[in-house]
């Protein structure tokens, strides 16, 4: 397949999780609608609330109400999903994992992936984040097949660290997923700069989307979902409000960006990968 219809989607989510799921639902059928073959939704695109209620909300093995609405929705309508991200109970209880599934155009659950890096941020004396106090981080590297092509995930405060993208890309990825709700203060001067970085430098295409506005007293979200090429340009990308973009992507392009600019082949992994690499 050498082009492949996607869609990101831009959702405010709050502490009604039903709520939360019509919207995706709604969002998600406009998607279909529109032509995308593969959707992909924010992080915690089913609840935002108080920062320990994801542990009220995390949920356990494929009995989850999250996992039966993803698996009925891909099939339904022969759509894959990257799931954003949803709280899941950890071994380590009472901790959770905030992690993205991952679903084929069948409704099988082909991959997942657990946060890595948590969201410890101090803004002010009122205003702190704290993931780690009670979500659990992954310790995987995280790729999938669809489509026949290789796609990366990550979530949010992940973007920060490239060398988990570099060693995605080295595994062959194309796409990357970053379904993110970054918070205001970071957001307005970080993300598109971030994001448009990952993309240059791993000649891939990035898909990231993301949570806006006012989900409570304590967390306001930046926004701006955006699907970006492999030569940094942004394709698409949300307003301050409820919404979808879709894009079609081009591998044929991609290709064609790493064969007249070979900088991923001028990588020296002497110097900076081990022989595994």
């Amino acid at each position: 397949m050498e082009k492949l219809v996607i869609a990101a989607i831009q959702m405010c989510s709050g502490d009604n999780r039903n709520k939360n799921l019509d919207t995706a639902r709604i969002l998600m059928e406009k998607a279909v609608q529109k032509g995308a073959q593969l959707i992909a939704l924010p992080e915690n695109f089913s609840f935002i609330g108080q920062e320990r209620e994801n542990i009220t909300f995390a949920e356990e093995g494929e009995a989850g109400k999250i996992l039966k609405f993803f698996k009925s929705f891909s099939s339904k309508h022969r759509t894959a999903i990257i799931g954003g991200s949803i709280p899941l109970k950890s071994a380590k209880k009472p901790k959770i994992t905030n992690t993205c599934l991952v679903f084929d155009q069948s409704g099988q659950l082909t991959g997942s992936y657990d946060k890595i890096h948590l969201f410890d941020f101090q803004l002010d004396d009122k205003t702190v984040y704290s993931e780690s106090h009670y979500a659990e981080p992954g310790e995987r590297i995280a790729t999938v097949n669809l489509f026949g092509h290789i796609m990366g995930l990550s979530i949010c405060y992940d973007l920060r660290f490239p060398e988990l993208f570099r060693k995605m890309m080295l595994q062959g990825m194309k796409i990357l997923f970053v379904p993110a709700a970054f918070t205001m203060e970071t957001g307005r001067d970080h993300w598109e700069i971030l994001l448009r970085a990952r993309a240059i430098e791993n000649q891939c295409y990035v898909v990231a989307p993301a949570q806006y506005g006012r989900h409570n007293d304590e967390r306001v979200s930046y926004g701006r979902t955006m699907i970006i090429d492999p030569w940094g340009r942004i394709m698409a990308q949300c307003q301050d409000k409820e919404d979808i973009i879709v894009c079609e992507i081009d591998f044929e392009f991609l290709d064609k960006v790493r064969k007249r600019l070979p900088c991923l082949k001028h990588i020296r992994h002497e110097l900076f990968f081990s022989s595994d690499a």
